[in-house]
């Protein structure tokens, strides 16, 4: 099995040939930290992780065709710089019901060449290619580019590689905003903005008092320890490329340790409390402590016994629970001379039932109204249930037509003019329990405002005895207005487009998830970082994608919805700064108005 390592360093005797690899994804196709997922790759094709056919590591990509006209492409898109040669290595293998898939229409290099996937045998593909934009997509197609499509058509791709060929000889940018923070007697944490390089800064050096006292592992915090009381400190660090190159030294940082004699506790947390609770976990949450120095963690225990250090976060997520179970939850503050404050408030936590069998109750009222010669639409009350209920499922003479994403109604179409139906429907929860059958309503369609006379349609399109202006249009192929047929849109319209509301209807996640208590938000450093690196904010695409691509207004407005929402949590853990320096002001105040009052009294004698 080949070995890759996502950083690769050769050595020649003219000198230091540097690349690092571009392919950064945690996936199938990764040749490091790969995961059972697909990130990163984007198609039409049916993209999937492969366990059992593997080239490198645990899992694959597997590409398969989806037999629809836009259904037979997979692609990877990342930022390159115009002029710069890349290596790009590719392991490849037709799967067993294929035509010749391709690697084609790649864009972003100048002297990129066709290649199709000749063998049912892990193959290594490789190109040197020039990029000629400052974005490059690779692409694969199921089958070649000249023939139709059949479902199933595939290949698979594994061991991504992705380097600059380059000399290196540029130092990293030196560091000029190192801080400290969280001191105490005996340690202190360091930090900084990441430095930039033209390849890429790979680590960090850190010295005390002009002397080396580590790496930080790529990071941009350092955690010293071992120090002593009441001594000061000059810090400094330097950023390390992969070609070895140094950084100017950063800007000098002292530091001066707090003082042993500290004996004062932290103030007690009184309002824990406990939220999202489901059959193995809980979240704990607090208000901040306050301490004469300052705290410095919060250590939470699980009926007496600790399970661990909220890292000085005024929050804690419980795992590894037991459905239907009983816990009680307390905490202390900590502060950096290991003062402990009293135990907190106790907190009852049970867990939910993992054995969901009460089924929703039924629908009573479902009701159908906005009746047209083929068109209804249905609608009911809410079902209830004991945990929730997740969707409803409608029934047109008792065959399922469709489930309604959860809400309460549902748009009934393709019925015939004058003809009777029964529709019925039932609520279903998440652990497949479904209701009992609803009530029947029973909808007879009216006939064709035309008096019967039959929609225009592709059959029809071209008989003298059809009105086609005063019915409906109804095609089976694509249509264009004013511009010429786009076999990858249904609809294609050369000019604006008016109408009195256009609805899109999302088939993923709408970014509530955002709100969920395992949601990563990546910190302001991270969002900085990106923002410099690709001039875009983090998941929204870029000016030359929407260039190329266009915009998908449902799924732009749930990315932009995205961003709201993380913009509101980063709102509301400013607010909390806030008010924590509020406090910490006023006891300021308080204490400088007992030092002047004492001032005035040594004055006095």
């Amino acid at each position: 099995m080949r070995t890759t390592f996502t950083l690769l360093i050769t050595f020649l005797i003219s000198g230091v040939l540097w690349a690092q690899e571009i392919h950064t994804q945690s996936n199938a196709a990764s040749v490091a930290n790969e995961a059972d997922a697909t990130l990163g790759w984007t198609g039409g094709a049916v993209i999937t992780s492969e366990s059992n056919d593997v080239q490198h590591g645990t899992f694959a990509i597997l590409v398969s065709s989806s037999g629809q006209a836009s259904g037979r492409d997979v692609s990877y898109t990342f930022n390159v710089t115009s002029g710069q040669v890349y290596s790009i290595s590719i392991w490849a293998k037709r799967a067993p019901q294929s035509y010749l898939p391709a690697f084609a229409n790649w864009s972003g290099f100048a002297n990129f060449s066709q290649r199709s996937i000749l063998t049912t045998t892990w193959t290594q593909y490789d190109f040197e290619l020039t990029a000629n934009a400052n974005t490059a997509v690779i692409r694969g197609y199921t089958s070649p580019i000249n023939r139709g499509e059949v479902e199933g058509d595939g290949f698979l791709i594994d061991a991504i590689s992705i380097t600059p060929v380059v000399t290196d000889n540029q130092a990293p940018t030196a560091i000029t905003d190192l801080t400290a923070g969280s001191t105490t007697s005996s340690s202190t944490s360091l930090s900084w903005s990441a430095s930039t390089d033209n390849i890429g800064v790979i680590d960090y050096e850190v010295f005390q008092n002009g002397a080396s006292i580590g790496l930080s592992g790529g990071a941009t915090s350092f955690n010293v320890t071992n120090l002593t009381a009441a001594t000061t400190y000059a810090f400094t660090a330097v950023a390390i490329d992969g070609a070895g190159n140094t950084s100017a030294v950063s800007n000098t940082v002292n530091v001066t340790t707090t003082n042993t004699s500290d004996t004062q506790a932290p103030t007690t947390i009184t309002d824990l409390a406990a939220a999202s609770t489901t059959t193995n976990s809980t979240a704990l949450s607090w208000s901040a402590s306050t301490d004469n120095v300052a705290v410095v963690d919060y250590e939470v225990f699980q009926d007496g016994v600790s399970i661990g250090l909220s890292g000085n976060a005024t929050s804690f997520n419980v795992t590894n629970l037991t459905s239907a179970t009983t816990y009680a939850f307390t905490a202390v503050a900590l502060d950096a001379a290991g003062n402990t404050s009293a135990v907190s408030n106790s907190v009852n936590v049970t867990t939910t039932s993992s054995t969901d069998t009460q089924a929703p109750s039924a629908i009573t009222d479902l009701a159908a109204g906005s009746v047209t010669s083929t068109t209804a639409v249905l609608s009911w009350s809410a079902s209830t249930d004991n945990v929730a209920v997740t969707e409803y499922e409608v029934f047109q003479d008792g065959v399922t037509i469709g489930v309604s994403g959860g809400t309460t109604s549902f748009n009934v179409a393709n019925l015939a003019a004058e003809t009777s139906y029964a529709f019925t429907a039932v609520a279903i929860d998440g652990a497949g329990n479904t209701s009992a059958l609803s009530n029947t309503v029973n909808v007879t369609t009216p006939e064709s405002p035309t008096g019967g006379v039959t929609d225009y349609t592709s059959e029809n399109s071209n008989l003298s005895t059809v009105n086609w202006q005063a019915n409906n249009l109804l095609a089976s192929g694509n249509v264009a207005i004013g511009t010429a047929v786009n076999p990858a849109y249904r609809l294609a319209v050369g000019g604006n487009v008016v109408a009195e509301e256009v609805r899109v209807a999302l088939q993923a996640n709408w970014p509530d998830y955002v709100f969920e208590t395992d949601y990563e938000l990546p910190s302001l450093a991270t969002v900085e970082r990106h923002i410099k690196a690709k001039k875009h904010l983090i998941n929204i695409p870029s000016a030359l994608e929407i260039e190329q691509q266009g915009i998908a207004l449902g799924d732009m407005d749930a990315r932009l919805l995205r961003k709201i929402e993380e913009l509101t949590l980063y709102a509301i853990a400013q607010e909390k700064q806030i008010q924590r320096l509020r406090e910490q002001n006023e006891k300021l105040k308080e204490l400088t108005l007992r030092l002047s009052a004492l001032e005035l009294k040594i004055n006095s004698y």
